[in-house]
């Protein structure tokens, strides 16, 4: 058999043998042939193992042949066993399906005849050492189905033969009006049924081709699972190129021309990113001579002094704007305090006398943030000042220190009326309603003790601030553990004493009504950092 194989090869000269050896143990004779080609215009490569084995005393030769592909096996493909012409020695497989005729027709048998082959293929259809597929169609296919010798055989049939061998088969094994691909156990791939009329051809191939890819997972048969070059094959990569013991010199040269081509690598990138610096630097001046050229030419149309004038007359208009903007801020600020006043009488209904007196004199003055904030926690109950002195003293020496002193003292008391009209309602177990349900309400609804605009309060920061985790720890100020356990919180509710103008000074609080009856005042001094803030 071995000898016939290496023949063939010579006869047609499509691809190499080579006999890998053989061995006598014994009578019993084992030899093994490594068969290669390239097919489909050199698109891909195969690389077979024949192993032959015979046992002294049987009338056979045992066969195993394993093959591998540098692409996915196809049904298009040559079938291993058809090239090397095993075929043509009449070999068949252990469950005694012969490999030499891919496509069997049975159309028009006689009945004994049918009978006799529907039995015997009924056999190995159910047979659980079954390796080879058996395909069998009952329904031309539109497009011609090829066996594959060695792992699928096809058998055409017609109708009585289908039923007849329906009757040697048990349940579940029937062969319906179309075709059924049989895949050996071994496989571990479900069987292909197809009913429709006539029987796609694209999807048998397409059958076949998954048998055939499923087939690289099947494990080796028992017997050749221990046969050392079948192992051998199976650990290996077929295609793998030998190892070669590098050329050391020719390595250092290599090693030594990659170091100086990545060193002139990098010396290009440099000069590359050099060259495109100093061509966005020339440009950028390019482009700022030609701005001043432009601006030079058009001052020079007009008359510079005039300019000067206008310049210094919108000046002085732009200061009476803003001393009479803040003597309205003023005036506003001293109605918002009578307001709050008198509604807080209104709502008593007594003392009016007492009350409208205390409006009309002017707010209370201190000298230093440090004696409003002492005479807030003696006398502003409700309230929780836990802010440091210091921010609060740097706004001493600034030539708006009265004003915003007066109005943080507006402030703490608007927010000592808040606090106490809320506890109030809460401890009687009453709903405080939507005019008491923040600052913000309580200023805007002119509730009594409100003193300052409901314009200047705003209950949180921006989302940018919330978000931001550096602006959001330096609004993190001091608490009581019943408030948060960790002693301190997030102040983002604050009140605006200077809207606009640097420092713009903020007193930020924390309204904890619902929980210890208080509200906390956490800082007051000049506005805190933003992502506009360096």
């Amino acid at each position: 058999m071995r000898s016939r194989l290496i023949t063939r090869q010579r006869q047609h000269d499509d691809y190499t043998v080579r006999d890998l050896g053989s061995s006598d143990d014994g009578g019993s004779r084992r030899c093994d042939l490594k068969f290669a080609w390239t097919g489909g215009d050199g698109r891909y490569s195969v690389q077979a193992l024949l192993s032959l084995c015979y046992h002294a005393g049987e009338d056979r030769v045992a066969w195993l042949l394993a093959a591998a592909c540098t692409r996915p096996w196809r049904s298009c493909h040559d079938a291993p066993a058809q090239r090397i012409g095993l075929e043509e020695l009449g070999a068949s497989g252990s469950d005694e399906i012969p490999i030499e005729t891919p496509v069997l027709a049975m159309r028009g048998w006689s009945r004994k005849e049918c009978d006799r082959v529907a039995e015997l293929l009924g056999e190995a259809l159910v047979a659980q050492w079954r390796t080879s597929a058996l395909l069998v169609l009952t329904e031309p296919p539109t497009v011609p189905v090829d066996g594959w010798p060695g792992v699928v055989n096809v058998f055409d049939v017609d109708d009585r033969f289908r039923r007849t061998l329906n009757r040697n088969v048990p349940l579940g094994y029937e062969v319906p009006n179309g075709a059924r691909l049989y895949v050996p156990l071994c496989d571990q791939v479900p069987d292909f049924v197809e009913t429709a009329s006539p029987v796609p051809g694209e999807a048998l191939h397409g059958a076949i081709t998954q048998l055939l890819q499923a087939r690289g997972r099947t494990p080796l048969p028992e017997e050749w699972a221990e046969v050392p070059s079948v192992r051998a094959w199976y650990a290996t990569d077929p295609f793998a190129a030998p190892d070669r013991q590098p050329d050391a010199e020719l390595a250092e040269k290599l090693d030594r021309t990659e170091r100086e081509l990545a060193e002139a690598r990098g010396v290009i990138t440099i000069l590359r990113k050099k060259s495109k610096a100093d061509a966005e630097e020339r440009d950028r001046h390019a482009g700022e001579v030609k701005a001043l050229r432009r601006r030079l030419e058009e001052l020079s149309a007009v008359d510079v002094a005039c300019l000067r004038t206008q310049l210094a007359q919108l000046q002085e208009a732009a200061d009476d704007y803003a001393r009479a903007f803040e003597e309205t801020e003023a005036e506003r600020d001293e109605l918002r305090r009578v307001n709050g006043l008198l509604a807080g009488a209104l709502a008593r209904h007594h003392g009016a006398d007492d009350e409208v007196a205390a409006a009309e004199r002017p707010p209370e003055e201190f000298p230093s943030f440090a004696d409003l904030i002492g005479t807030a926690e003696s006398t502003l109950k409700q309230l929780t000042i836990t802010a440091e002195r210091g921010p609060a003293a740097i706004l001493d020496h600034h030539p708006k220190a009265a004003a915003w002193r007066r109005k943080a003292w507006d402030a703490l008391r608007t927010l000592d009326a808040y606090a106490s009209a809320r506890t109030a309602l809460l401890d009687a177990g009453q709903d405080p309603g939507p005019e008491l349900s923040d600052v913000l309400a309580f200023a805007r609804t002119g509730q009594p003790g409100s003193l300052i605009s409901a314009n200047i309060i705003a209950l949180a920061e921006s989302d940018t601030v919330t978000t931001n985790e550096r602006l959001r720890q330096a609004r993190m100020f001091r608490v009581d553990p019943g408030t948060n356990p960790a002693g301190r919180d997030y102040f983002g509710a604050h009140i605006a004493l200077e809207r606009f103008k640097s420092p713009a000074p903020r007193l930020h609080f924390l309204d904890d009504t619902d929980g210890t009856g208080t509200v906390y005042v956490g800082y007051l001094g000049a506005h805190l950092p933003t992502s506009k803030t360096n």
